[in-house]
């Protein structure tokens, strides 16, 4: 809880040494211009301005209690100053609360806010960090399983209550142990004086500090105690403690391959930074000194050509050390401009996000298009918005982009405003699948007419619709099959008829086969447009808030049937149908792996 604890009349809580005053215990490393976090308690904010902390490499987590993992949101700042996710360390219990109680960083869902960027990794074996190699220290902390960690000849085991015989042999040769000593009164969480005292008389290490102290321990009064008991070896730590750690000459000269093996497991967490305004994007970024790449259009459905640019653009900001940012709008300006002939979208904002993210890029820049953007000349929108606030390096687009007022900017234009103000433009060709040029319009085309089979191959990747699940009219669960009625978002829905396709429960990575229905329901009179589908292995009986349905295969147009009885039948026709598509599926794949 710290010291002094709230609400605490002790006279510890009211000492006036400096050392009784004690924030939650954490540890810096430092070497060769690189820092290492052990823990990041709720005091973390407060410690690293206390040392002026302007570089995070890693961080370690001996477990995850609230007193050691609550400033875990505080690493913000280095993510956007480095712009990198940092590694951080721990086991299996620890990730898992880490996972729910910070579960907006691992949800995985488009935000405007900017929120922790790490990577998990299980500490099972040696890592190798600062240039030496860190060994994980498995111990109990009651019944729960905690680290702690061994960095050249030092140790650091807080919040443990029992450390195993066959760690004892990790933690030889020690010149400096840090390890938890609560109390006097037994815990049954922690080690009291007495127990860490004994533990050090087995270990033998040249100097032990106490850590994790409560406020039973005053410093001066248990320091003095130690003195005369036969232990000046041992004292409390206090904040602000500072030492140097040796390294052994073999941990520092040995070659990689002989280094301990790490077989941690990586679970990436990686965020896509979203702004609406390109200030917002200079506010992130061009404050702390970063240039863009852009990749610029519409980007609707991210086909094989979007994804070839978007690619390029990732390549080239890793290249030159940029922030690889698409740039694109909306609504879109056709949409503003010339609404009677704008196109229906193939894909949501929200889709477009997580598409983006998927290809690797680090930010999007969605202009809100507005008349007042559309007024701005092809010069004005260049100087103002690429150059002024998103500080350009490089510009990636089609070779028909347009820009500025009455999209009078051209290709030919930007590289000449390029030239004066001193970034690249390059034009991606267009992208051919199977000899056909892919473009948004065919696949519209193509989806419009119900064939989701060659608009996926051009997309590469199925068409999905995704939505809220919303009642029906229970006539499917009465009389047919039960099915899920799908809200589409998607402006653009394939046509009328029945599809094989796959559906995703929102929050699950796996899907399940089906079969989706887009009609009226002739058979039953209806008249309103709806997306039903059926699932072909689902046992369970809660309904999904959510669902994405991806559209792999057209089986037949949609009819009308003499009655529910014949419906029925066509319906379990198109089931076994879909059951054998599935199949050959599979079997094609399996015979792929082999191959």
């Amino acid at each position: 809880m710290g010291v002094p604890t709230l609400a605490c009349p002790c006279r510890v809580c009211h000492s006036n040494d400096p050392h009784d005053n004690r924030l939650r215990p954490s540890l810096l490393l430092s070497r060769n211009g690189q820092n290492v976090i052990i823990d990041t308690t709720p005091d973390f904010r407060q410690q690293a301005l206390r040392v002026g902390l302007d570089r995070l490499d890693a961080i370690l987590l001996t477990h995850g209690h609230a007193d050691h993992i609550l400033g875990f949101d505080d690493i913000r700042p280095f993510n956007i100053r480095q712009r990198a996710a940092l590694p951080v360390y721990g086991n299996e219990e620890t990730f898992r609360i880490i996972r729910r109680v910070f579960s907006y960083v691992f949800d995985d869902k488009p935000t405007l806010s900017t929120v922790p960027s790490v990577t998990l990794k299980l500490a099972q074996n040696p890592m190798k960090l600062l240039g030496i190699p860190f060994v994980p220290i498995p111990m109990l902390h009651g019944d729960m399983e905690v680290l702690g960690f061994r960095f050249g000849r030092a140790a650091y085991l807080t919040d443990f209550s029992q450390l195993p015989d066959s760690c004892m042999a990790l933690l030889e040769g020690l010149d400096e142990l840090i390890l938890d000593a609560l109390r006097d009164i037994p815990h049954p969480m922690h080690q009291t004086v007495d127990q860490a005292l004994a533990l050090i008389q087995q270990l033998k290490p040249r100097r032990a500090w106490f850590t994790h102290i409560a406020h039973d321990l005053p410093h001066e009064e248990t320091n003095e105690r130690l003195r005369r008991t036969g232990f000046p070896h041992v004292q409390l730590a206090y904040d602000g403690l500072d030492f140097e750690v040796a390294v052994a000459e073999s941990e520092e000269t040995r070659p990689a391959r002989q280094a301990p093996p790490l077989s941690s497991t990586a679970f990436e967490s990686r965020r896509l930074s979203t702004f609406t305004s390109s200030e917002a994007w200079a506010s992130r970024y061009a404050t702390c000194g970063h240039k863009s790449v852009l990749a610029i259009g519409n980007f609707d459905g991210i086909h094989r050509g979007h994804q070839a640019i978007l690619r390029s653009a990732v390549a080239r900001a890793q290249a030159l050390h940029a922030v690889a940012t698409a740039l694109t709008f909306d609504p879109s300006p056709r949409k503003v401009l010339r609404p009677e002939s704008a196109p229906l979208r193939l894909s949501t904002n929200a889709q477009r996000m997580e598409w983006f993210s998927a290809l690797g890029l680090e930010a999007a820049l969605v202009l809100p298009f507005t008349l007042e953007l559309a007024q701005l000349s092809p010069t004005d929108f260049v100087e103002q918005i690429l150059v002024r606030d998103l500080h350009v390096k490089t510009i990636l687009v089609g070779e028909d982009f347009h820009f500025g007022h009455k999209q009078a900017g051209n290709v030919n234009l930007l590289k000449e405003l390029g030239t004066k103000k001193g970034f690249d433009v390059l034009i991606i060709a267009p992208v051919q699948y199977r000899g056909e040029i892919v473009s948004s319009t065919i696949i519209r085309r193509e989806v419009a007419e119900g064939d989701v089979s060659h608009a996926g191959r051009l997309l590469g990747r199925p068409f999905a619709l995704t939505g809220e699940v919303v009642s029906g009219t229970g006539t499917g669960r009465k009389f047919t099959f039960p099915t899920l009625n799908l809200a589409a978002e998607q402006e653009l829905l394939p046509a009328r008829g029945v599809y094989i396709t796959r559906t995703f429960f929102d929050g699950e990575t796996c899907s399940r086969r089906s079969v989706t229905n887009i009609g009226v329901r002739p058979t039953f009179n209806g008249s309103a447009l709806s997306v039903e589908t059926h699932l072909l292995d689902f046992q369970g009986t809660s309904t999904p808030n959510r669902i994405e349905v991806r559209f792999w295969k057209r089986l037949r147009e949609e009819k009308k049937f003499t009655g529910p009885d014949e419906l029925r039948a066509q319906i379990a026709r198109d089931i076994a149908t879909a059951n054998k598509f599935f199949s050959r599926l599979r079997r094609f794949r399996s015979l792929r792996q082999l191959a």
